[in-house]
């Protein structure tokens, strides 16, 4: 009996140690549910930050360099080059071309648009007559000294400055327009520095049609 009652005091004892109450056998069930540790959580990806530009402060756009090439001539026309001067410009086709030495530091070409119209003195109505002279002066390449020194010649002679025009020409030549009234005639004159040159442009006779061809005056690499 000693022995019954010491087993049973044993087997209580041991069902205490293992967590089941007395009476109640079923064990407790696992937790299955647990966290994963730091460690073995993948470190998510950092965002990273993408900087948008308004679009009203885009960088503006290059604009495009402006034509640099005379419009048609209205005229059918032709081209007259200086490659030693470095000039060019169009006259009408069917003129007449001479070249003469103006002393011994000027060269002059003429352009007749008729070749009868050399040495008259008065052209006839819708006649014209263009001279182009080039001179070697001093002080070179300085234009407004050139332009002092022509407007004390021609009001020495008795020429009437009518009218004084600064322009500036293809691929932007510098240059002065006169109308100058001679005892004669009126004469339009552009005078434009070229390198260590001076050209002098002069027209009579239908002076629209001459201001149409001094404007298309250009210059070119020698």
């Amino acid at each position: 009996m000693k022995r019954l009652i010491f087993a049973l005091i044993l087997w209580m004892t041991l069902l205490s140690a293992c967590g089941v109450a007395p009476g109640n056998t079923t064990l407790a069930p696992v937790q299955t549910d647990i966290p994963a540790s730091p460690s073995d959580t993948a470190a998510l990806p950092t965002e990273t930050a993408v900087a948008v530009i308004p679009s009203d402060t885009a960088p503006p756009a290059t604009e495009s360099a402006p034509n640099s090439k005379l419009p048609a001539a209205p005229f059918d026309a032709q081209t007259y080059i200086n490659e030693e001067a470095g000039f060019a410009f169009d006259y009408p086709a069917g003129w007449t071309k001479t070249e003469a030495e103006v002393g011994p530091r000027g060269k002059q070409i003429q352009f007749l648009s008729s070749p009868d119209l050399a040495t008259v003195s008065t052209l006839p109505e819708g006649a014209a007559r263009v001279n182009a002279t080039i001179y070697q002066w001093d002080p070179k390449n300085d234009l407004a000294a050139y332009v002092a020194n022509r407007k004390t010649a021609w009001e020495a002679s008795g020429f009437q400055i009518l009218a004084e025009e600064p322009r500036v020409l293809e691929l932007g030549l510098p240059a002065v327009q006169f109308t100058v009234q001679t005892p004669e005639a009126g004469v339009i004159f552009l005078i434009a520095a070229l390198g260590d040159q001076y050209l002098e442009l002069s027209g009579e006779g239908n002076l629209e049609l001459v201001k149409e061809i001094l404007g298309r005056l250009r210059p070119i690499s020698s």
